[in-house]
């Protein structure tokens, strides 16, 4: 999704007017091959902070001067933060994550399935190991990409009970029928209304199944889940968890999550059906 599409503005600008800070988000288009010329006028402008998404996760550490350590162990860096003249990189979609998902209970003993093996699977994976959780399915249209991701857990934490199956396979039916938690970090259902990875009639009454993606918030995976008393989580629980997370990083401060969680998703939802109505004209 291109930046000038994206919510973040609205959740980081609201929280600053809640809070009286003096300062301002402001979105930006930078192709893969400008990312340098932008680090460098974030350092000329003295730019206090940005988050970056896809391609630029992976390529902008080589820009940083220090690396958080879970940023480094995830290989990428999705927030920096200018201290000084001196670049800190960090990542928010781990603790993001698990702040959206500890809304709802993390149960450490359930079966977890994530649909996907790129950075946000990776990101989860990583976020729900670290607390505790150690029976996790990975589910992805390519196999070799889940097993090399289920080979770094396994180093990273000991005692994990990781399996790999492919998407759409009968060992997929299998792992999804037996999992509490159903988790969706693929582009499937991005900007998508009728596609979803897992077929209804493998959704069971009280899964939790969680999308990353929030556009459409009223995609065919979460509207099947409701259609079986799941509970669901959309997208845009991560992305106001990961912005609280940024928020914190960017003025260096700590506030009431309770506080900063309903400023933000009330002007996520605002944007967020804004958006939606600039689609239909």
């Amino acid at each position: 999704m291109p930046a000038h599409h994206s919510l973040s503005p609205a959740i980081q600008n609201a929280a600053f007017l809640k809070h009286g800070i003096d300062a301002v988000f402001l979105a930006f288009d930078v192709p893969k091959e400008r990312l340098g010329g932008a680090m460098l006028g974030m350092r000329a402008y003295g730019i206090k902070g940005m988050t970056l998404t896809s391609p630029h996760k992976e390529n902008v550490i080589k820009y940083v001067d220090v690396v958080d350590r879970q940023a480094l162990e995830l290989g990428a860096v999705n927030t920096v933060v200018n201290r000084g003249g001196k670049f800190y990189g960090y990542n928010t979609d781990s603790p993001g994550f698990v702040k959206a998902l500890k809304k709802y209970g993390i149960k450490k003993n359930a079966i977890y399935t994530v649909i996907g093996a790129g950075g946000a699977a990776r990101a989860l994976v990583f976020g729900i190991a670290r607390e505790g959780v150690k029976n996790i399915n990975i589910v992805n249209r390519t196999v070799e990409h889940a097993e090399k991701l289920k080979k770094d857990m396994e180093q990273r934490f000991s005692g994990l009970n990781l399996s790999v199956c492919k998407l759409g396979s009968n060992d997929m039916e299998k792992v999804v029928r037996s999992s509490k938690y159903l988790i969706n970090a693929t582009n499937i259902t991005l900007e998508n209304r009728t596609a979803t990875p897992v077929p209804r009639n493998l959704l069971n009454k009280g899964m939790i199944v969680f999308d990353a993606n929030y556009a459409p918030l009223d995609n065919r995976l979460l509207s099947d889940a409701k259609s079986k008393h799941c509970l669901t989580i959309n997208g845009l629980e991560l992305l106001v968890n990961q912005g609280i997370v940024a928020f914190e990083l960017f003025t260096g401060r700590r506030f009431d999550y309770a506080e900063t969680y309903r400023t933000m998703m009330s002007a996520a939802m605002k944007a967020y059906k804004e958006s939606e109505k600039e689609k239909k004209k």
